[in-house]
C-alpha cells in the first residue's frame, strides 16, 4: 500500500514538473494588435472615411451600408502610401553614416519622435456593386515611437487583408432610403517588433539584424457594421468598425525561430478596440448640362466616440472631421478639410486609365489640440475601373 502511494505521489510530481517547465518555455509577451487598414490617399485629403462616403473602392473603408447605393467599380491594383512624422528633416537622417545617432539627435530636439510608414498594394484586387463589394490587398508597414532618448517601440512588417461586405436597402419610399450593411474581413500580420533602449532597438533595425530581432505573427478576422439614411441629397451614416476583432499573436525570439516555427509565447488573445462613429453629409446637386462642375459634396463626422466615455481620452474636438471634395469636369477632384483640428488638403486626376491621388494632412498624437502634431503625406495610383 505504502509503495503505491508512493508512486502515486512521484507520478503526481512529476506531471506537475513538466506543466511548470511548459508553461516557463511558453511565455505571455506584451503585444498590442494593429488594426487592419487599406491605404487611401483620396480619403486623407479631405480627412479620412467618413459614414456617408460612397467612393467607389474606398466604401470597403467608409460604411457597409453604402454599399447599397454604390456604382459599380473593380479594381486591379494600386499602390497607394503614406509617411508620417518630420518628413523634412529624415533625408539628412538617412543620409548620415550613423543612423541610431541621427535620429536620437532628432528625439533631443523635438522632446520625442514619431515616424511612420505604409504602403498598400501592388496587391489590390476588388470589387464593388450594387449591395456587394470585396477585395484581396496587401500591405507594408513601419513604425517608430520613440517618447525619449530610453525608451522606443519599432515595428516594420507586412499585412495581407480579405474583405467583404454587403449593404442592404431596408426602405425605399419616395426621397427616403434607409440601408444596413456588414462586413467580415479576415487578416495576417507578420511583423519585426521590439522595445526597449531607443539605441539598442536603433542599432538592430539599421543593422537589419534578424537574429536579434523578435518576430510577431498575427492573425485575426473582424465585424464591420454600419447604417445609411438618405433623404435626397442629404445623408446620414453610423458605422462601428471592428465590432469584434479579436487578435491571436504568437511571439518568436527571431526571425530563424520563425522560420523554423519556435515560439517562445504562448498564443495571446485580444481585441483591437470598435471605432464608432456618426456623420452627415449633403451633395450640392448641378444641372446635367453644367459640364465643368460635375459635383460638390459637403462631410461632417464624429469620429470614435467610444472612449469618450472612459476616464482618460483626449479633448473633444480631435474626434471632429470636417470634408468637403469638388469634381471639375469627372477628372478633376480638389479636397480639403479640417481632421483633429488640422487643416487637409488633397488632389486627384482620373485619367481613365489610371488615378492619381494626392494629399497632406496633420494628426494629433496627444491628448489635446496642439500636444504632438504629426505631418502625413499620401499619394495614390491606382488603376480602378
Amino acid at each position: 500500500m505504502n509503495n503505491l502511494k508512493n508512486t502515486i505521489m512521484k507520478t503526481s510530481f512529476c506531471a506537475l514538473l513538466i506543466a511548470l517547465c511548459a508553461t516557463l518555455g511558453a511565455q505571455s509577451f506584451d503585444f498590442d494588435p494593429i488594426r487592419p487598414e487599406i491605404v487611401s490617399a483620396r480619403l486623407a485629403g479631405y480627412g479620412g472615411p467618413y459614414t456617408t462616403l460612397e467612393a467607389g473602392i474606398d466604401t470597403l473603408s467608409t460604411n457597409p451600408a453604402a454599399l447599397a447605393f454604390v456604382k459599380p467599380e473593380w479594381s486591379f491594383s494600386r499602390i497607394a502610401a503614406n509617411v508620417s512624422g518630420p518628413l523634412f528633416d529624415l533625408p539628412a537622417v538617412f543620409q548620415s553614416s550613423d543612423i541610431p545617432s541621427a535620429v536620437l539627435d532628432l528625439v533631443a530636439e523635438n522632446n520625442g519622435l514619431y515616424v511612420g510608414g505604409e504602403v498598400t498594394g501592388p496587391i489590390a484586387i476588388a470589387k464593388v456593386d450594387k449591395n456587394f463589394g470585396f477585395g484581396i490587398f496587401n500591405r507594408v508597414i513601419t513604425n517608430a515611437n520613440i517618447p525619449s532618448l530610453s525608451k522606443a517601440n519599432v515595428y516594420a512588417g507586412a499585412e495581407l487583408l480579405l474583405v467583404g461586405g454587403y449593404g442592404m436597402t431596408i426602405l425605399n419610399s419616395g426621397p427616403h432610403s434607409l440601408s444596413l450593411g456588414i462586413q467580415v474581413k479576415g487578416f495576417v500580420q507578420t511583423l519585426f517588433d521590439e522595445s526597449g533602449n531607443s539605441l539598442t532597438v536603433l542599432t538592430n533595425f539599421s543593422n537589419m539584424d534578424a537574429d536579434s530581432i523578435p518576430v510577431v505573427l498575427s492573425t485575426g478576422f473582424g465585424i464591420d457594421a454600419g447604417v445609411l439614411y438618405k433623404l435626397g441629397d442629404l445623408s446620414v451614416g453610423i458605422t462601428c468598425k471592428d465590432a469584434f476583432t479579436p487578435v491571436f499573436s504568437t511571439h518568436y525570439a527571431n526571425l530563424s525561430a520563425f522560420g523554423g516555427g519556435t515560439p517562445d509565447s504562448s498564443v495571446q488573445f485580444a481585441t483591437i478596440d470598435p471605432v464608432l462613429s456618426a456623420g452627415i453629409a449633403y451633395s450640392i446637386p448641378f444641372p446635367e448640362d453644367w459640364f465643368a462642375l460635375t459635383s460638390l459634396k459637403f462631410m461632417l463626422d464624429y469620429q470614435d466616440i467610444i472612449p469618450l466615455f472612459k476616464p482618460l481620452h483626449r479633448n473633444p474636438l480631435l474626434n471632429v472631421a470636417l470634408g468637403t471634395e469638388l469634381v471639375l469636369v469627372n477628372i478633376v477632384s480638389l479636397r480639403a478639410g479640417i481632421n483633429e483640428t488640422y487643416l487637409t488638403a488633397g488632389v486627384g486626376l482620373d485619367l481613365a486609365i489610371f488615378k492619381i491621388d494626392f494629399a497632406m494632412y496633420g494628426k494629433e498624437l496627444g491628448l489635446e489640440p496642439g500636444k504632438r502634431p504629426c505631418l502625413n503625406m499620401a499619394f495614390g495610383l491606382s488603376f480602378e475601373y
